[in-house]
């Protein structure tokens, strides 16, 4: 069966292209929302915007029933917290020790990424819920 790439009617933020990928991609939108943060702000929001106003333009709406995204979700950490727990999250997600994400995070912030990484931590914790279970 063919995959079809569409944007997501249910889980979306603006346009639905970030639930569209998550969908196709069979991971959670949230990431991908952080990831797209991060690029865009690294690049200085224009290659990124237009990509995705062009995809929000392009890509036709999903099918009107709601569709679950199957695999992990992405949450806020409410046991590896230092600050707000979007990296213990990050840690919790990808099965690794929070403190590895931490220090990727200083190390890109303390480089030339302190913007990109500063303000894609302050989405994270915006958007991302509080894991249910902890």
């Amino acid at each position: 069966m063919i995959r079809k790439l569409y944007r997501c009617r249910w889980d979306k933020k603006i346009g639905g292209v970030c639930g569209g990928l998550g969908q196709y991609f069979r991971c959670d939108p949230a990431f991908i929302r952080i990831l797209l943060v991060f690029l865009c702000t690294l690049t200085a929001f224009i290659p990124f915007l237009i990509a995705y106003l062009l995809l929000w333009a392009l890509l036709p709406l999903g099918p009107p029933i709601y569709v679950q995204i199957p695999g992990k979700k992405l949450y806020r950490s409410k046991i590896h917290r230092k600050f707000l727990g979007v990296c213990g999250g990050l840690g919790e997600f990808f099965s690794i020790d929070p403190t590895i994400v931490r220090i990727i995070c200083i190390g890109l912030a303390l480089t030339t990424f302190i913007v990109p990484v500063t303000v894609s931590y302050a989405v994270g914790a915006f958007i991302l819920p509080e894991n249910p279970d902890q």
